[in-house]
């Protein structure tokens, strides 16, 4: 069994986790729609690598709600013209995925305001008093990606 903090109790832990998810769900309101990798229908080479110019087969969506920062993109000046990149950190309330058997993973895609990016990295970060059975969000960082490289089943809106 592990060490609870001394100075921290359960119950203001609790406190704490319930005003952050009343502030993602309620106040805030972002979402964005996660699409995971259907292996099942996925075209693969004897390397288990995708074919057909990389094109995988996404399952039906999932609406999570998150906190997004969205940073600046760059565009990127070609001699056949302009290509813009950018990117976009979410975090989760580690709480709020939980109960739904659901998970952010790399190379899952995300739908955020008809901007397609896929997630290039997941962590947990913050710790609430720096312990680790008080985890408390979830990061991921995705960059944005074209529409057409992927094969997605929309969600039900």
């Amino acid at each position: 069994m592990a060490n609870k903090p001394f100075f921290v109790p359960k119950k203001e832990v609790t406190l704490f986790d319930t005003f952050n998810e009343e502030l993602i769900d309620e106040i805030v309101g972002q979402t964005v729609d996660i699409y995971k990798v259907s292996i099942e229908d996925t075209e693969t080479n004897m390397y288990g690598e995708a074919v057909g110019g990389g094109a995988k087969t996404f399952r039906k969506g999932y609406r999570v709600n998150c906190l997004i920062q969205y940073n600046e993109p760059e565009v990127d000046m070609k001699d056949w013209g302009t290509d813009v990149n950018n990117s976009i950190e979410m975090y989760f309330h580690r709480n709020s995925l939980d109960g739904t058997g659901f998970y952010p993973e790399v190379g899952d895609v995300v739908d955020w305001r008809d901007i397609y990016f896929e997630i290039d990295g997941t962590v947990e970060p913050q710790l609430v008093a720096g312990h680790q059975d008080y985890r408390h969000d979830v990061k991921c960082t995705a960059h944005r990606i074209r529409l057409s490289s992927i094969n997605l089943e929309q969600r039900v809106r």
